[in-house]
């Protein structure tokens, strides 16, 4: 007959201390997970639906880059709230914690993860920002923007016509080129559903890539650079109409087609 000596002595059983490190990347692999699934179809629902080619680019790239976002961020909480629950002790620490060990298989994977990640977007941003540049349509509508503190202004040099009221006319599927400018402070113009951004620098114009609304509505350009006391109402209506309305609006404001 055999005698367990732990049990004779009433000394409990060693216990195995579990492989942390695996259990924390089984937590992160699977938050990660849900994460990706639940960005994929919400984002759609919270960012503006796009009216041109530009936009709906943009979209996609805020979905890329959230998704790969998510995983970098739950490594981060992850790390964080797993230290905090597993290692916490209540008591004040009366010596020192064992110390590190290196892991060089850790450090070149860390290190490989994230530079191939940054390599990807580097190559991806080059790419879309080629196809920007090369994009030339021919006959655009040529808009010259203007910012002062606290409206926009818009003149059409082909029609001889400016908005009479700062309202942003466009003709839908037509190339449209803004060249943009201030007359007093740094302002930023945006129409977020064109995936239109650039600042209107003070004696400067700045032209920016031709983009082709693509779907009739009615959209808003704003300021989006903090240009003073009433930055936040520095906003005008955007109307994207057909050809034939386009035309129509021109000789309202003054112009010949």
């Amino acid at each position: 007959m055999s005698i367990n000596n732990n049990d004779e002595a009433g000394v409990s059983p060693t216990r195995t201390e579990p492989n942390h490190l695996r259990r924390a990347g089984i937590i992160w692999f699977v938050l990660s997970v849900i994460g990706i699934a639940l960005a994929i179809p919400l984002l759609p629902l919270i960012l503006p639906v796009g009216a041109s080619a530009l936009e709906s680019s943009d979209n996609f790239s805020i979905l890329l880059l959230t998704a790969l976002a998510v995983p970098v961020a739950m490594f981060v909480f992850v790390g964080l709230g797993y230290s905090m629950i597993v290692f916490r002790v209540k008591e004040r620490p009366v010596e020192d914690a064992v110390p590190l060990k290196p892991r060089p298989g850790l450090q070149i994977g860390w290190m490989g993860i994230t530079g191939a990640l940054c390599l990807f977007l580097v190559i991806y941003g080059l790419l879309a920002f080629y196809q920007e540049a090369v994009a030339s349509p021919s006959d655009p509508v040529v808009v010259q923007v203007t910012g002062q503190q606290w409206l926009w202004t818009f003149h059409y040099p082909q029609y001889g016509a400016s908005s009479k009221g700062q309202v942003l006319e466009l003709p839908v599927n037509r190339p449209v080129e803004f060249q943009v400018t201030s007359k007093d402070v740094l302002h930023g113009f945006a129409i977020r559903a064109l995936g239109v951004r650039v600042d209107a620098n003070p004696g400067q114009i700045t032209t920016t890539p031709i983009v082709t609304p693509n779907r009739i509505g009615s959209y808003t350009v704003v300021c989006v650079e903090l240009c003073g006391l009433y930055h936040s109402y520095m906003w005008s209506a955007v109307n994207v109409v057909s050809a034939s309305s386009f035309n129509s609006w021109i000789v309202s404001q003054g112009g010949h087609t």
